[in-house]
């Protein structure tokens, strides 16, 4: 610790200031538990900081109760859901869809609970403080609470503040004596992660205001003007695009370094006993260009955008599903999600085309070209310099990214198998009949009608043999933002991993754009839409895997990224035959 002049204790060193303030601004709201326990050690430290927190009269009104009993927690769950239900129809539209999708499975998922009260009568009515202003056995009992949270954050601990109960309810729980009342139940684990931004502001529900905003002075309303703030996180600025931007890539050579291709055959296995994974490796090493080929940082964006052939009745569900869709991925809530956070993967969600005003929600890359593409049984379904504008908008995005190892792609849009079944027939003279497929779960009827509906769309605009007039017809802008995404990838010499029929009728677009776009690809996994299985063959690209899957939003694409990433520490971990001491065997395919 520092010293002032006069020699007495002044202020923290510079690393000690660093942590109080990192703990404070990184501090956040978390909804989702790892099932690793809180050493009680550590439990019991953190406790101690919260008693340690300040009281007006020195009253320390605060208890803490620890919960881990399930049956206890059960009923603290059944409660706030009962209240969370509720408190919902306060709101509509977006914030009704909101609101349901904030999580309360914490109270079950991590490892303990701890309700914090706060005794209204300890001390008796004269502590210094409460004859005047009652309330500060609770405030004084808030201050505890954040001394809790902080030193847990300090601690790489998690803390969920849940803030919707009823009172009375939770005092019958947990036995309350009159005149202690609950302040803050809170949930308390190892986090999944320890989000960028708040929960409420990354699912647009409010962002944090301007400091400059909430600071008055001498009296109230009275502020300076400032232009900025320091709470306030800077956006990377992707608008100003050039109709005009490169769409073809450099050529570049995908032949793996030669101590690559001679380490995999000298690694203490059989020979070719690794089957596809091999074949992964050398082409991994082959992209990057190095013999160690590296999976660590993962990347993965998620493009939305609607379709104006939604309007058809070619979809199982209403277009405005692609704007809950959106505000249930920002939220932490779709399947995309939960594999994304197993596998430590960033997840990018990019608004493209989505037919609805997110008002620059955070949380969201807003990078929207038109509020929906148009109905192709009518006219283009967009126009030449969207188009291209998408397919820019898409390379400037993959530009900015902190350059990731490998780059996942999926989407999100209801409509778009409509638009990659008649793009696909489109660019490979194919018939509607042989690629529609059934997208999100149609019925017989549906299903007709949507092949109706690509082949009027062919028969108005047909195939003019340039991949670029072909996406303006049929296709969407999230479509075309992940062409461009794709080819700067590939400009860029990252390894992209394709997820379903929709990301793949994109990289059938960036490979008519420039061939050597194929060289990058891999396909996560064989979906059940119909033309998938064309789309891979003509791009020349065999699935990892084969799960039955057709969900979209990169799913598939996520699951399949763990083993690119387990191939890639296979080549960095795995010894030689000379590294381990072995003797090469006489015949390599022969060693068991």
């Amino acid at each position: 610790m520092e010293k002032s002049e006069n020699n007495a204790p002044s202020r923290f060193s510079d690393s000690e200031r660093s942590g109080v303030f990192r703990a404070i601004y990184e501090r956040r709201d978390i909804r989702s538990f790892l099932p690793q326990p809180v050493p009680d050690d550590l439990l019991r430290k953190l406790l101690d900081a919260a008693h340690q927190a300040p009281s007006v009269g020195f009253m320390q009104p605060w208890n803490f109760i620890v919960v881990q009993d399930m049956d206890t927690r059960r009923s603290v769950y059944n409660n706030f859901r009962k209240v969370n239900e509720s408190a919902a129809l306060n709101y509509e539209d977006d914030l009704n869809v909101t609101y349901r999708a904030l999580k309360l499975q914490g109270i079950l998922d991590s490892p303990l609970n701890l309700l914090v009260t706060c005794d209204t009568k300890r001390g008796g009515p004269h502590v210094l403080g409460r004859a005047t202003i009652p309330e500060t056995d609770i405030y004084s009992t808030c201050l505890a609470i954040e001394n809790f949270w902080l030193a847990a954050r300090a601690e790489g601990i998690g803390v969920g503040w849940m803030s919707l109960h009823s009172p009375a309810t939770m005092t019958e729980i947990f036995h309350l004596p009159e005149g202690v009342i609950p302040v803050a139940y809170l949930t308390v684990g190892y986090p999944v992660e320890f989000p960028d931004e708040p929960l409420l502001q990354s699912v647009g529900w409010r962002s944090r205001m301007n400091l400059d905003s909430v600071i008055f002075y001498e009296t109230w309303g009275v502020t300076r003007d400032h232009e900025s703030s320091l709470s306030e996180k800077q956006k990377p600025e992707l608008s100003g695009l050039s109709l005009h931007n490169n769409i073809s890539p450099t050529q570049n050579n995908y032949t793996p370094p030669e101590e690559a291709a001679k380490r995999i055959q000298n690694l203490a296995k059989p020979r070719n006993s690794l089957g596809d994974l091999e074949n992964i490796i050398l082409r991994l090493a082959a992209i990057q260009n190095r013999a160690f080929p590296e999976v660590h940082h993962k990347t993965l964006i998620l493009m939305a955008g609607d379709h104006g052939i939604s309007e058809e009745g070619v979809s199982a569900y209403k277009p405005e599903i692609t704007t809950r869709m959106v505000y249930q991925f920002v939220a932490g809530g779709g399947a995309i999600n939960a594999i994304a956070r197993q596998n430590g993967i960033n997840v990018h969600i990019v608004d493209m085309g989505v037919s609805h005003d997110f008002h620059n929600a955070s949380g969201i890359i807003h990078l929207k070209i038109r509020r929906g593409s148009r109905n192709f049984t009518r006219e283009a379904a967009m126009t030449m310099d969207e188009t291209k504008n998408s397919i820019a908008s898409g390379r400037l995005l993959v530009q900015r990214l902190s350059r990731p190892d490998i780059l996942a792609v999926g989407e999100m849009g209801i409509g778009n198998s409509t638009s990659a079944s008649a793009l696909t027939a489109s660019i490979l003279g194919l018939t509607a009949e042989e690629v529609v497929g059934s997208g999100t779960g149609i019925g017989p009827e549906t299903l007709r009608k949507k092949i109706e509906v690509v082949e009027k769309g062919l028969a108005l605009h047909g195939n003019s043999g340039d991949p670029l007039q072909n996406l303006a017809c049929f296709g969407g802008y999230e479509i075309a933002g992940l062409a461009g995404a794709i080819l700067e990838a590939c400009d860029l010499r990252i390894p992209v991993l394709l997820d379903g029929f929709i990301t793949g009728v994109a990289a059938l677009i960036a490979c008519q754009l420039q061939p050597n776009v194929r060289h990058v690809l891999f396909a996560a996994h064989k979906s059940r839409e119909l033309a998938h299985s064309i789309i891979l063959e003509k791009l020349q690209l065999k699935p990892i895997l084969d799960l039955g899957m057709a969900l979209g939003e990169g799913s598939g694409a996520a699951l399949a990224m763990n083993l690119l990433e387990s191939a890639s520490r296979i080549m960095a971990e795995m010894r030689t035959f000379e590294e381990a001491g072995i003797d090469d065997p006489l015949n390599l395919n022969a060693v068991k």
